[in-house]
């Protein structure tokens, strides 16, 4: 074998050494950022109802803080709103068509309600994989059925802090940032200060909040406490998550 051939055999063995070293690496990137998401702990913020025309205004603050909102619509099939939010990266969630209370309903209501809306959407190219209870009411049969059509379905009362891995499915409650339960901006800034900080030093966990709309009204969350809210967790490095985002 002349020294011509025993060269470019040395040069192709460099390259694959090369390529290997650089998939390596490449892999232990991937794994490291895996990792690092795993670890990254965040808030899920949801709406409830159907108020696309707020909802919407809030499209461009929600950019502006990265933050990915999972609207839980009364709906009976996607509407414009719908395919808007979508394309802005957020989830849509069902809330049942007509915002029913399913602990009064009959069992053909809460299929109709609950169960039905699931399929209309899929034929239009959304999956439904997050429920929340209109009122907050349910009862462990109608969790049993409904978890056997969504991957999580969610309550109302309470703030339960979760790690990621238990947001891929089953039952879970979510706290509320409606103006009528804060007497105050003091009040409610110190609530959110301690959630966030709870948040900030653990690690991978995730804690559900929602109100309804944007705005001064009882049931809904002022723009002054949202932005408030959307600052804070940015400072203290928290992501914000889609329900369906950590289903995956």
């Amino acid at each position: 074998m002349n020294r011509k051939i025993i060269g470019m055999f040395a040069a192709f063995a460099a390259l694959v050494l090369i390529a290997a070293a650089a998939l390596g690496g490449i892999k232990w990137y991937r794994a490291r950022l895996r990792a690092q998401e795993r670890a990254q702990s965040g808030i899920v913020l949801a709406f409830d109802d159907y108020s696309p025309d707020n909802w919407e205004q809030y499209f461009d603050l929600f950019d502006e803080y990265d933050v990915s909102v999972t609207f839980f619509v009364n709906a009976a099939y996607p509407t414009e709103f719908c395919v808007a939010a979508r394309e802005r990266g957020h989830e849509i969630g069902c809330h049942t068509i007509s915002h029913a209370k399913l602990t009064e309903a009959t069992e053909a209501e809460v299929y109709e309600q609950a169960i039905a809306p699931i399929e209309a959407f899929r034929e239009a190219g959304f999956e439904f994989t997050t429920f929340a209870y209109p009122y907050g009411a349910y009862t462990e049969e109608l969790n049993e059925l409904l978890l056997q059509h969504y991957n999580v379905v969610r309550g109302a009362f309470k703030c339960e802090p979760h790690v990621k891995d238990y947001m891929r499915r089953g039952f879970m409650e979510s706290m509320s940032l409606d103006n009528v339960n804060y007497e105050s901006m003091e009040q409610y800034e110190a609530r959110i200060m301690e959630i966030l900080t709870v948040m900030s030093e653990a690690e991978g966990a995730v804690v559900p909040v929602y109100s309804h709309t944007i705005g001064d009204g009882a049931w809904s969350v002022s723009e002054e406490r949202l932005v408030f809210l959307l600052e804070k967790a940015t400072e203290m490095g928290l992501k914000f998550y889609t329900f369906q985002e950590l289903q995956k």
